[in-house]
């Protein structure tokens, strides 16, 4: 006798919280590797971030249909919602708004700006791009940039690298990222900035007390995130916690950077990288994204990388898994990856309600994305 398939299970709606899924539609996948690190290099002699350097722009017909392509593909892998962070040009929104206008979008989309577009921008014009993306988008706010990446160790460390005797690349010093932050949080911009390493982490906490006049309730209700956040001594999450910066984290990173955390970081630094269990339980408001090409798009994946370690899907299957104090318990991890008001995932399986080594085993059956003005 035949067996009948499962019944589906509707969760709320997986939710990417950080990619560059329009970027790479439009543009192709970024350089990588030294070239990174060449990047970073020399936009730090110029005195600039690398939020800052705007363009190429998209060239070639179908700019629309590309981006719509991207959507449906992020739909196809279980994702009801995407925040695009970082968008640096202004043809990447006003595609989306003329595919919207032919049919409902694969998923809805949050944008956070990129500094240097926004600053070019009237904060008239800001405004008036706000208030009318139409049902299935969202300008949320302005993604600011503070250091480099750990791997080509261009972040910014208190401490010298382990491997290289370098302490990374501070961008942008604490009182120039307040006066750039505050007149744009001020018109109620959310704020991102990226730091990774620790001295990234606290120049970034620093500008957000400068900001905000230290006043940790009103940093607390503008929420400002920090975007990585991935090397954090005690005292840091104690401050996140404290003022109610919002953590973005990277589920995927702390496996595909399992191999290069002890000669980078040495112990005993390399246990405070990734410190998600120790966000959570500090209280630290935690968004989850892939940082989209750098990680899979697969939002199961990275559940499965948050909570059990490791994903052991054909094709995603990594040699390490990721260090201990990185690990979620499930129902936490889920949370950081899911909204309820942004539509239903459909799958096989509740990930909640199955052993987190099972979770990699979990399909999408398909998702109900939920326009912003239902």
């Amino acid at each position: 006798m035949q067996q009948s398939a499962p019944a589906p299970v509707a969760v709320p709606g997986l939710t990417d919280h950080h990619a560059h899924l329009l970027e790479v539609a439009g543009l192709g996948p970024p350089p990588a590797g030294q070239a990174v690190r060449a990047f970073h290099e020399r936009v730090a002699r110029a005195g600039s971030t690398p939020m800052d350097v705007l363009g190429p722009r998209p060239t070639g017909s179908g700019l629309a249909s590309r981006l719509v392509a991207g959507l449906a593909r992020a739909a196809a892998a279980g994702l009801v919602e995407i925040t695009e962070m970082g968008m640096r040009g202004w043809d990447y929104l006003d595609a989306l708004i003329a595919a919207q206008a032919a049919a409902p979008l694969p998923v809805r989309v949050r944008i956070y700006v990129a500094s240097g577009l926004a600053e070019k921008a009237s904060q008239a014009d800001l405004d008036s791009r706000r208030a009318d993306c139409g049902p299935w988008l969202r300008l949320d706010g302005v993604k600011f940039y503070a250091d480099g990446w750990l791997g080509p160790r261009t972040c910014a460390m208190c401490q010298d690298f382990a491997d290289t005797g370098e302490r990374g690349l501070l961008f942008i010093d604490a009182a120039a990222l307040a006066r750039r932050i505050a007149p744009l949080a001020a018109r109620g911009w959310r704020i991102a900035t990226h730091a990774i390493g620790d001295r990234a982490v606290r120049t970034v906490l620093d500008a957000y007390d400068l900001a905000w006049d230290d006043d940790p309730a009103a940093t607390a209700a503008a929420a400002p995130r920090i975007e990585h956040a991935s090397v954090l001594p005690a005292d840091l999450i104690a401050r996140m916690a404290a003022s109610g910066v919002v953590a973005g984290i990277q589920p995927s990173f702390a496996v595909t950077d399992a191999g290069i955390l002890r000669p980078a970081l040495g112990l005993p630094r390399s246990a405070e990288a990734y410190p998600w269990s120790a966000l959570a339980a500090a209280g630290v408001p935690m968004l989850a994204g892939t940082d989209y090409p750098i990680e899979v798009l697969e939002p199961l994946v990275g559940l499965a990388r948050l909570a059990a370690g490791r994903s052991r899907r054909p094709g995603f299957a990594s040699p390490e898994a990721a260090p201990p104090q990185a690990l979620l318990p499930a129902a936490v991890a889920f949370a950081a990856m899911s909204d309820p008001a942004a539509g239903q995932t459909l799958l096989t399986a509740d990930p909640r309600a199955v052993a987190p080594d099972d979770i990699d085993e979990i399909e999408v059956l398909g998702t109900s994305a939920v326009p912003f003005s239902a």
